[in-house]
């Protein structure tokens, strides 16, 4: 009887040490998938910020030398932004080989804060490129 009660409790224990491991692995694959949201996000601005780009600079040979310096302005903007998109992307890692469950939630929430710093630094140029094109095309 005691054989079977140690039994139990030992098969009760692996139980949960198993049901542990999967809900941080649910939980790394959810973190994660809130970064890859937000990178879908900051992606689609950086796609609009390429457009924008190159219809202000079109539009940059044909206005007068002061629209030409506020173009270049916005230009050099949706340029930085952009760029800071592709350093984030550049240093981001997914292989977690070798860190803990905590130091994955970490790296990932630090990760989520970054490239959302970087949505709302795309959204806010590409913003300021729109009403700039809505007021001055032709």
């Amino acid at each position: 009887m005691k054989i079977f009660k140690n039994l139990s409790i030992a098969l009760m224990g692996s139980a949960l040490l198993l049901s542990a491991c999967t809900d941080t692995k649910k939980q790394e694959k959810e973190a994660l998938n809130e970064v890859i949201k937000v990178h879908d996000e900051a992606m689609a601005k950086s796609e609009q910020a390429i457009k924008n780009k190159m219809l202000l600079d079109s539009m940059g040979k044909a206005n007068t030398p002061l629209q030409k310096t506020d173009i270049n302005t916005i230009i050099s903007n949706l340029t930085s932004t952009d760029k800071a998109m592709e350093d984030w992307m550049h240093q981001f890692n997914a292989d977690y080989t070798g860190k803990t469950h905590e130091e994955v939630m970490q790296y990932l929430a630090d990760q989520k804060k970054k490239v959302r710093q970087v949505n709302n630094q795309l959204a806010a140029a590409v913003n300021q490129s729109n009403q700039f094109i809505a007021i001055h095309q032709k």
